[in-house]
């Protein structure tokens, strides 16, 4: 209660900037929690060709996010988004409309889009305009409104796929306005900066990259982290669904229950890092998440299985605020915050074949244990405390 009454202290602008990460947030877990299943299941693609898909649209999406967060930095980051979603949509109609290998592909690629341009541009935009008390109750409360999309998507896909995907389909439409929205309120805004970057001249990338390099060690220490874990559990619902046989409704479940770990988190980790620092924070969590995730290795049980991810998803959601505090305040925040999303991205080119390899020649489940090599980059992570 006492989040829902912060809420209605927040800002107007911080109340639409909640409003459009819950409609992208629904729409995501719409798509994603199915996608595996959808592929492999539904269309009766093999391992081989969903990696292939996740191998190509990896390759595209981090060298799409690394340049259009580039351009954020030139041209209105709005405009950036609102081309991005509009991808997205084509996207999703294309699933629907087709069941063809090429056209598939190439539908994935432009459904994970906006949801992955939109990721680090945003961030930045939150980091600049709010609190760190707000950035707490934008990242309890936004999580809250879509813990029931991914039951939902499960309960829909076992009767169809199609409808889900229309589903995601409408809410990506109801984005994009909002967007507009945001568009026109941010320069009305005169008491926060009026744009999300300082519009940097690229000459000066190199200068400031030597006058921040701390700045930038840290978000390429994140960055591979994100690699590792986003190898580690890559294929985690088709796992859920085909190795231990757990239901498309279970997965849901599953998927849901993720959510509530992720509002809490927020809380946990500002109260951890206004003792410990956001620094130690973030390095203390990953190493939790990394052991946490190594357990499912030994898992059969699907309710046991469920259990252990919410926790892992507990300390990998901890992330939120110390992350955007601690970024938002470096000089070079909008290309640190991109390379975050963008290094991860690229480095995760090699994750469906690393997965891939795993599951097909040692088996599915050891794909879990490569969350443990996140600890080393996480105890790199306390040489820098003081960011």
């Amino acid at each position: 209660m006492v989040k829902v009454r912060k809420f209605f202290r927040l800002s107007k602008e911080a109340k639409i900037y909640m409003l459009s990460s819950l409609s992208t947030a629904i729409a995501f877990r719409m798509l994603d929690t199915v996608i595996q299943p959808y592929l492999g299941i539904h269309l009766g693609f093999t391992i081989s060709q969903i990696s292939l898909i996740f191998l190509v649209s990896t390759i595209v999406q981090g060298i799409l996010t690394l340049s259009l967060g580039i351009l954020a930095d030139f041209f209105n980051v709005f405009n950036l988004l609102i081309y991005s979603f509009i991808a997205t949509d084509i996207g999703i109609l294309f699933l629907i409309l087709s069941h063809n290998f090429l056209i598939v592909l190439a539908a994935v690629i432009l459904a994970y889009l906006g949801f992955n341009v939109r990721v680090p541009l945003m961030r930045v935009v939150i980091g600049k305009r709010m609190s760190k008390e707000e950035l707490s109750t934008y990242f309890t409360i936004t999580p809250l409104f879509s813990i029931v999309s991914p039951l939902i998507s499960g309960f829909i896909a076992q009767e169809s796929y199609t409808i889900d995907f229309v589903v995601a389909f409408i809410f990506i439409i109801i984005v994009i306005p909002i967007l507009f929205i945001i568009k026109s309120i941010v320069p009305l805004t005169e008491e926060k900066p009026i744009t999300t970057t300082s519009h940097i001249p690229f000459k000066e990338y190199s200068k400031l990259m030597r006058e921040d390099r701390s700045g930038l060690i840290l978000p390429l220490l994140l960055a591979v982290n994100r690699f590792i874990f986003g190898t580690s559990f890559l294929y985690i619902p088709l796992y859920f669904t085909e190795i231990i046989k757990g239901s498309l409704l279970e997965l849901g479940i599953m998927l849901s229950t993720e959510t509530i770990a992720i509002s809490l988190a927020s809380s946990l980790s500002k109260f951890i890092s206004d003792r410990l620092g956001d620094v130690a924070t973030l390095a203390m969590t990953r190493i939790l998440a990394a052991i946490t995730y190594a357990l499912l290795y030994f898992i059969k049980s699907p309710v046991i299985f469920i259990l252990i991810n919410w926790v892992g998803t507990l300390f990998i959601a901890m992330d939120n605020v110390p992350e955007v505090s601690v970024i938002s305040k470096t000089k070079t925040a909008n290309l640190s915050m991109s390379l975050i999303d963008s290094v991860s991205t690229l480095l995760s080119i090699s994750s469906p074949i690393i997965a891939l390899y795993i599951w097909v020649n040692i088996s599915p489940e050891a794909t879990f244990l490569l969350s443990l090599l996140v600890i080393i980059p996480s105890i790199i992570m306390f040489n820098y405390k003081k960011l």
